[in-house]
């Protein structure tokens, strides 16, 4: 017969603490899954009643567990702490940065590779958004513990790993985040983390390396983002964070706030938004030219627009447009260039703000605008996600027929891409068109039956 497993009382203990219900719990767990590319979690009170009874759940699952409850406590969790500690190597503290951002890029690169269950758990954590604000000094602190470099590194390295990001970016850009993402965290986990613990001749040539790496550590990001695994997609972006401190703890360093706040706001999750656009803007101002200068007011346009502070977000939308007016056509950094045309991110990121704030005719002129500006053949995906964006403001102004054109020319762009974000822009417009489709609608019924061989979601009723 065997033992009787041993209540959790410190999970009993921690939802107490909360003040949450076990059927509000499992229902923010569900939320948290869906936040992470995880629609097949089902989770409800009868779950947490085994859980707080001893029961273990899955490593993944008390991942979203301690999320759950670090939100409600507005303090960090991790699974250890609900009494839920495993074997694994802990490859992620959602309480502090690591001292070496090298060592630990690879460690968390090496877990994605392997597939590591640790990986896969590992929960979007709000909590990890204001550590790049609680600690400026880390630049200092990473440079410090290094080992004694053992490889020498010159600009032919550092040229190399530019034009390996280039190449890695514009595919990913034709084809989605789910090509080839393992090739760029392999590359990001061998050969550049070995560049980074090289020698240098000069320091110059140093934050350079360190530059081009927080780029491909980025777009890993970039990638996990996009196959909607939110959590590892953060903690690529905190470590590229880090390593750009160490090029450019100014401009670049901002860009790695910037990319922070756009997750969050992607997610809907406004807390700490403002701060860190505000933060970002404070490194930047001054520091680039003013297409890119343009690119940290529209993040800030869109986190006031989210924080319901309409007049600050015009402010910063105005600001953005007279930024780009002034544009001499300057060279963009590296790190800013990849994300395409200036007049294209802005329409887009003011199409977005104006969204938000519940002006959606000016939100749809400046979508309208965005999709002209993206090239389909190069940028098919974000080309797509622009028009499906257009196509939702004009259906929400009743202009259902001309959306379904729009959405029509969307889906167009999706076939072969290889994303969550597209399928999720699918299951959106199903949900929208599923009262049309009832009614009758022909262009309505069309788009389901196009839209279910694309992959989208069949909404929920």
């Amino acid at each position: 017969m065997s033992a009787k497993t041993a209540p959790n009382d410190r999970l009993q203990l921690l939802i107490a603490q909360a003040g949450v219900s076990y059927e509000a719990l499992a229902r923010s767990l569900c939320h948290i899954a869906a936040e992470n590319g995880d629609h097949t979690l089902r989770a409800n009170k009868s779950a947490v009643a085994h859980w707080v009874a001893g029961t273990r759940p899955q490593p993944r699952t008390a991942g979203y567990l301690a999320e759950a409850l670090s939100r409600r406590l507005a303090r960090p969790l991790t699974p250890a702490d609900l009494g839920l500690r495993s074997g694994d190597e802990p490859i992620y503290d959602p309480a502090a940065l690591p001292g070496d951002p090298v060592a630990a890029v690879a460690r968390l690169g090496r877990a994605d590779v392997d597939r590591r269950t640790l990986i896969s758990g590992a929960a979007y954590s709000v909590a990890a958004l204001v550590l790049p604000l609680q600690q400026p000094e880390i630049a200092a602190r990473a440079h410090a513990a290094r080992a004694r470099p053992t490889v020498a590194v010159g600009q032919g390295e550092i040229d190399a790993v530019r034009q390996m990001t280039v190449a890695f970016n514009a595919a990913d850009e034709r084809l989605g985040g789910g090509h080839a993402r393992s090739a760029v965290v392999e590359y990001l986990t061998t050969d550049v983390t070995a560049f980074l613990g090289g020698s240098f001749a000069t320091e110059a040539l140093r934050k350079s390396m360190f530059g081009a790496a927080a780029q491909l550590a980025y777009l890993a990001g970039w990638k996990a983002h996009d196959l909607g695994y939110s959590g590892l997609a953060q903690r690529y972006y905190l470590h590229s964070y880090q390593l750009a401190s160490e090029a450019d703890p100014h401009a670049h360093a901002a860009y790695g706030l910037r990319i922070l706040a756009h997750q969050a706001m992607d997610l809907g999750l406004r807390e700490h938004c403002v701060d860190l656009a505000d933060a970002a803007l404070d490194r930047v101002k001054g520091r680039v030219d003013p297409d890119t200068e343009s690119l940290f007011w529209l993040t800030a346009a869109r986190a006031h627009a989210a924080d319901g502070s309409s007049q600050e977000a015009r402010s910063a939308l105005s600001t953005a447009e007279r930024l780009l007016d002034r544009s001499l056509g300057d060279a963009a950094p590296e790190w800013a260039s990849l994300g395409g045309p200036a007049e294209a991110r802005l329409a887009n990121q003011s199409g977005k703000a104006l969204q938000a704030m519940g002006d959606l005719k000016a939100a749809e002129e400046q979508l309208r605008r965005s999709a002209r500006c993206w090239n389909a053949a190069t940028h098919p995906r974000i080309h797509a996600l622009t028009l499906a964006d257009l196509a939702e403001t004009q259906c929400a102004q009743g202009n259902v027929e001309a959306a379904c054109q729009t959405w029509n020319s969307a889906l167009d762009g999706m076939t072969g891409i290889r994303s969550a974000r597209t399928r999720d822009a699918i299951t959106i417009m199903r949900a929208n068109l599923a009262v049309y489709r009832r009614r009758g609608l022909t262009a309505a019924q069309r788009l389901e039956t196009r839209a279910a061989n694309l992959g989208g979601r069949e909404p929920q009723s």
